[in-house]
């Protein structure tokens, strides 16, 4: 007959850090451990590991060592599970995934049903998430955190803090945000990231700048899009396979800074008082490329990229696909698509950029400008459609 405890931190609920033992014997006597170190506010299982084939002792000896009895309670084993499953979904809903080691450690909850458990446990503080930045988050795992979270939910849509030695309701929590030039060094170095993994991917993968357009896109968009719906439309079916959970990780930390930087640039084009003659909202530079043909492949990705945000999406965009005063912004779009038809004299008698006469290479950033005006006057309107979940 299979036989389980499980223990939990003192004072948990408050806490917000907490270590969770769960211990599944069997019917020959020996059992294993799983270790859950869980925060309940923001990142859920931050880390696990299991022992296996364990004896009655083993397990009285380990328990004491690694949560000794005034520092630990009883916990109903499938309150365990409960509590447990919950952080995990806390944080996969922000965007971050369980230890890797989780697969492993969560062998002991086989068999338990969180249903059985009577208890309610609530995960966020104050009704937000709230990132405790403790000595193992520093540096890149710190930005990586903060990036994510600020795609998710906007700067003022969870908490922040530092403390010098994990957390808990008596440690002295200290409100902290990265400066403006230190983010403006983690978005520069984010591209820069992206741009190298892009070029090491398959001939037939997209390149960056057909997934910088696809961002700006998705940003111009009238109805809120997340960036996870990114992900699942931008390598199409079957998707892309990762190597390791680390890499794709990586690539989801860089993806939330350089989403906060269109988005930065996409606010900017958006105010109709700007009246900059190098207001550009293409993430294309003259110098990253070799000539002007590659310039105008590059181009021609971003257009396709912005063109295919509104083809994976079409329910999101309402009747902006259609207006008629947003027509010929659209048609230059398209016609960007396919770098050829930009000589036609169709194209170039259509498209006809209000105000006074701009060179022709200004023609695209307009249209585009005259698109993020048109439909981001306010804030884009969030549906169950965009819904992220």
């Amino acid at each position: 007959m299979t036989r389980y405890e499980a223990f939990v931190g003192k004072n948990f609920r408050e806490s917000g850090m907490t270590q969770v033992v769960v211990a599944r014997f069997r019917a020959n006597g020996l059992g294993d451990m799983g270790f859950f170190l869980l925060d309940l506010w923001c990142l859920g299982v931050k880390d696990a590991f299991l022992l296996e084939d364990l004896s009655e002792s083993e397990f009285r000896d380990i328990i004491r060592d690694k949560l000794p009895e005034d520092a630990r309670e009883r916990l109903h084993p499938a309150c365990a599970r409960k509590l447990i499953d919950g952080a995990v979904a806390y944080a996969q809903k922000l965007g971050f995934d369980p230890h890797r080691d989780f697969r492993k450690a969560r062998r002991t909850l086989s068999g338990l049903e969180a249903r059985d458990c009577p208890e309610t446990f609530t995960y966020g503080k104050d009704g937000k998430p709230m990132f405790v930045e403790g000595p193992d988050d520093a540096g890149e795992r710190r930005e990586r955190v903060l990036a994510i979270l600020r795609a998710r939910l906007g700067e003022d849509g969870f908490h922040y803090a530092v403390t010098a030695d994990g957390f808990g309701e008596d440690d002295d929590l200290v409100a902290a945000e990265p400066g403006e030039e230190e983010m403006e060094e983690m978005e520069e170095a984010a591209r820069e990231e992206l741009m190298a993994f892009f070029e090491n991917e398959p001939e037939s993968a997209p390149t960056f700048y057909e997934f910088a357009g696809m961002v700006a896109g998705m940003l111009t968009c009238p109805t809120l899009l997340m960036p996870t719906k990114l992900l699942e439309k931008l390598w199409g079916p079957p998707g892309r396979e990762w190597r390791n959970p680390e890499e794709a990780q990586q690539f989801i930390g860089n993806l939330a800074l350089y989403w906060n930087s269109i988005s930065l640039s996409i606010q900017v084009c958006a105010d109709p008082e700007d009246d900059d003659p190098e207001l550009n909202p293409i993430d294309v530079f003259p110098d990253e490329v070799e000539d002007e043909k590659h310039e105008t492949e590059a181009l021609a990705d971003w257009a396709h990229g912005f063109m295919r945000a509104t083809e994976e999406w079409p329910e999101a965009w309402g009747d902006a696909l259609k207006r008629a005063d947003l027509a010929t912004h659209w048609y230059l779009l398209q016609a960007w698509r396919e770098p050829r038809r930009l000589a036609s004299t169709a194209v170039r008698a259509l498209y006809r950029p209000p105000g006074p006469k701009v060179a022709r290479e200004r023609h695209l950033p307009l249209a585009v400008i005259a698109l993020i005006r048109a439909l981001r006057s306010g804030p884009p309107e969030a549906t169950g459609a965009s819904d992220p979940g």
